[in-house]
C-alpha cells in the first residue's frame, strides 16, 4: 500500500509541475517580438513554485522511505496535502499575470497551509520509526522547528503587504533553505543511528556544545552531505566523537575546579553533575570502541559498496 501511495503522490506532483510551466506567458507582441521582461519575470515566479513543490516532494519522499506502512490517518493528511498543493498552479498563474499585494497574499497563505500540513505529515511519519526512549525528545524538537517555520512564514505574509519584490525573493530562498536543512537532518540522522538510546539523549542535550554552536553544526553536516561515500568516512566519525569527548572532559574539569569555592548544597549538586558526566564519558568510550570496530570490520553491504567504488586497473 505504501508504494501505491508514494507513486500516486509522485504522479500528482509531476502533473502539478507540468501545469505550472504551461502557465508561462510565452506570447509575442504586435510586432512579432517576445516581451523578454515579462517572460523572465514569469520564469522567476515559476522557479519559486518549482523549488517549493520539489522541496515538498523531496521531504515527503524521504519520510515515506523510513516507514513500513501508511496508517489511515497519515494517508488522509497526505491526500489533504496533495489537495492544497494542486492549487499552487492557480496561485502561481495569478502571481504571474498580476503581481500585486493581493495575489502575493493568496500565494503566501496557500504555501503556508501546504507547509503546515507537510510538516504535520513528516512529524507523524517520523513518529512511527522512533522508539519510546527517543520519541518524546525528537517530536518535541520537530514541533519546535514547525512552530518557528510557521511564525516566520506569517511574518513574511505581513512583510509582503508592504514590500512585494523582496517578499518574492524570500519565497525563492525559503524552499532552497528547507532543502539544505533536510540534507543536514539526513546527515545527522546517520550519526544518531550509530548511538544507543541513552547516547542519543546525551547528544540532543549537548548537541550545540558538541559542535560549538548551531551554525558550525549546520555548515559541517551540510559540507559532509556533499561528499561521496560519506557513510564510510571513518575520519569524520572519529572527529565528531573526539570533539564530543573533549567537551565532556572540559565540563568535568570546570566543575572540579569550582568545587572548593562552593557551599554544601552547591557542592552536592555539582558532584552529582560530575557523576553524570563521567557516566556519559564512559558511554562515549564504549561508543568509540563500537564505532571503530564497525568501521574496521565492514558489513557485507559495506564491502560491496567499497568494491563498487574501487577503481579499475
Amino acid at each position: 500500500m505504501k508504494d501505491r501511495v508514494v507513486v500516486f503522490g509522485d504522479a500528482i506532483i509531476a502533473i502539478i509541475l507540468t501545469i505550472i510551466v504551461l502557465e508561462l506567458p510565452i506570447q509575442t507582441a504586435a510586432n512579432g517580438t517576445v516581451d523578454i521582461v515579462v517572460l523572465f519575470r514569469a520564469i522567476g515566479i515559476y522557479f519559486i513554485s518549482f523549488c517549493f513543490v520539489a522541496n515538498l516532494w523531496f521531504q515527503t519522499g524521504y519520510a515515506f522511505n523510513k516507514i513500513e506502512q501508511v496508517k489511515n490517518r497519515d494517508l488522509v493528511i497526505y491526500l489533504l496535502l496533495l489537495f492544497f498543493l494542486s492549487l499552487v498552479p492557480s496561485a502561481t498563474r495569478l502571481l504571474i499575470e498580476d503581481t500585486t499585494k493581493q495575489t502575493l497574499l493568496i500565494y503566501g497563505v496557500l504555501t503556508l497551509i501546504v507547509t503546515v500540513v507537510m510538516r504535520r505529515l513528516i512529524t507523524a511519519l517520523t513518529k512511527q520509526v522512533l522508539d519510546d526512549n527517543q520519541r518524546e525528545l525528537r517530536i518535541k524538537l520537530l514541533n519546535k522547528q514547525d512552530g518557528l517555520s510557521v511564525i516566520f512564514r506569517v511574518v513574511v505574509l505581513i512583510f509582503g503587504l508592504f514590500f512585494i519584490r523582496p517578499t518574492l525573493i524570500i519565497y525563492l530562498v525559503l524552499p532552497i533553505m528547507a532543502f539544505l536543512q533536510n540534507m543536514v537532518e539526513r546527515e545527522e540522522n546517520d550519526l544518531i543511528a550509530s548511538l544507543d538510546s541513552q547516547q542519543q539523549a546525551d547528544y540532543f542535550q549537548d548537541r550545540n556544545q558538541v559542535w560549538g554552536n548551531s551554525m558550525r553544526r549546520y555548515s559541517a553536516l551540510l559540507r559532509d552531505s556533499m561528499k561521496d561515500g560519506r557513510a564510510y568516512d571513518s575520519d569524520r566519525w572519529k572527529k565528531i566523537m573526539a570533539d564530543w569527548e573533549e567537551y565532556i572532559n572540559g565540563e568535568i574539569n570546570e566543575r572540579k575546579r569550582l568545587l572548593p569555592s562552593l557551599n554544601e548544597n552547591e557542592t552536592r549538586r555539582v558532584k552529582n553533575e560530575i557523576v553524570r558526566l563521567e557516566k556519559q564519558r564512559q558511554r562515549m568510550e564504549m561508543q568509540k570502541s563500537l564505532t571503530e570496530e564497525r568501521l574496521n570490520h565492514p558489513t557485507p553491504l559495506k564491502k560491496q559498496h567499497l568494491k563498487q567504488r574501487r577503481p579499475r586497473k
